[in-house]
């Protein structure tokens, strides 16, 4: 169309080469679009297209300036974290491209920087619009209906717990010991399970809004004491040595009593699970740089570097995850928790081997 409406063909094929080099780029690179390194030169060749043309069609007075708005917006589309880099960096090509324009006569290219406009602008209102995330909807419904399911279940659970252990101490009369032995089993699977609903639901709460802190002032180091006494039979059962070290003096802390005591059960049920027959889970609890640090050691494999990131979320579990029970909700509980509480847990090594699960909270009492 611009041809024919009097474009001149060299520079007319001169545009057309810069407008269609994006396409052909993305074409090339499509295999390895995930990665970081074909995503930013995707990017990058947009911007430098982009420059090109519009120094060529009039610098500041180019309507080919719209073309800059698809950086960012591709940036978000194949869900990268660099939309406001791309921003920035459309802004300065604008300054590049009207710096290389200056003293050089606009091209005759008839209708095609308009038209180019046009279409740009459309592309970037598309790639806008599969960057929402269309299955935030779909997952909040989901956390609700997990959340209703998860209520409706603990109240059987209980009930389960309750009778099974009335018949394991055999309140209403002797039993022969298998049955004994059976409802013992009864009793521990459904407590499994209870701490699975458990988690499911407070997991549910806190990405609903709905988990309320309840601060309150506290000595640290009872909560820990607890944990460590109700931890101690799972230990034992693995021959692991089960130990806490907490200062002399009262560590006072303004904070959810209730959801620091699940940290601790599952940063300690987590160490435990993992450790080796044999060896050695410690706890401990200090102040450092003004914040409350609790710290859980183990002397088991370890967290493999490469899946550090992801552990921590919902469901995911690292690779000797197949040799224990459970479903990933533990750490990415105590990593919500930490947040609801302004602090962080990190994934370290142990010194020696192992594991370190570090909760850091800035809760310690003032003074």
């Amino acid at each position: 169309m611009a041809f024919f409406n009097g474009a001149e063909p060299q520079s007319l094929a001169w545009a057309a080469a810069l407008a269609i080099a994006p396409a052909f780029t993305s074409f090339m690179l499509l295999p390895r679009l995930g990665g970081k390194w074909a995503a930013l030169s995707l990017l990058l060749v947009w911007l430098l297209s982009t420059i090109g043309l519009i120094s060529g069609t009039g610098g500041t007075q180019s309507p080919l300036a719209a073309m800059l708005l698809v950086a960012p917006a591709l940036a978000l589309a194949i869900k990268r974290p660099w939309a406001a880099e791309c921003g920035a960096g459309a802004v300065l090509g604008f300054a590049v491209a009207a710096f290389l324009a200056l003293g050089e006569p606009a091209h005759a290219l008839g209708p095609f920087p308009e038209t180019l406009s046009v279409v740009a602008i459309a592309f970037a209102a598309g790639l806008m619009a599969l960057s929402r995330d269309e299955a935030a909807p779909r997952a909040q419904a989901m956390g609700a209906r997990i959340a209703e399911v998860s209520h409706e279940l603990r109240t059987p659970l209980t009930h389960i717990l309750g009778f099974s252990e009335m018949i394991e101490r055999q309140l209403f009369g002797e039993l022969g010991a298998r049955y004994v032995e059976y409802a013992g089993l009864i009793r521990k699977s459904g407590a499994h399970l209870l701490g699975l609903v458990n988690d499911l639901l407070d997991l549910s709460k806190i990405e609903a809004g709905r988990y309320e802190i309840v601060r309150e002032e506290f000595d640290v180091r009872g909560v820990i004491e607890d944990v460590v006494r109700v931890s101690i039979d799972a230990a034992e059962k693995k021959q692991i040595a089960l130990g806490m070290v907490t200062p002399e003096a009262p560590l006072l802390v303004h904070a959810d009593a209730r959801a620091v005591t699940r940290m601790l059960i599952n940063t300690i049920g987590n160490a435990i699970k993992f450790t080796p027959e044999g060896g050695k889970v410690v706890v401990s609890a200090s102040a450092v740089d003004g914040a409350l640090r609790l710290d859980t050691l183990d002397n088991g494999p370890g967290f493999p570097e490469g899946e550090r990131d992801k552990l921590g979320q919902a469901f995911e579990r690292g690779s000797g995850g197949a040799r224990a029970e459970g479903t990933g909700l533990g750490l990415a509980l105590v990593r919500a928790l930490c947040d609801l509480h302004g602090g962080t847990m990190s994934l370290l090594d142990a010194p020696g081997g192992g594991a370190l699960v570090r909760v850091v909270l800035p809760v310690l009492r003032a003074g």
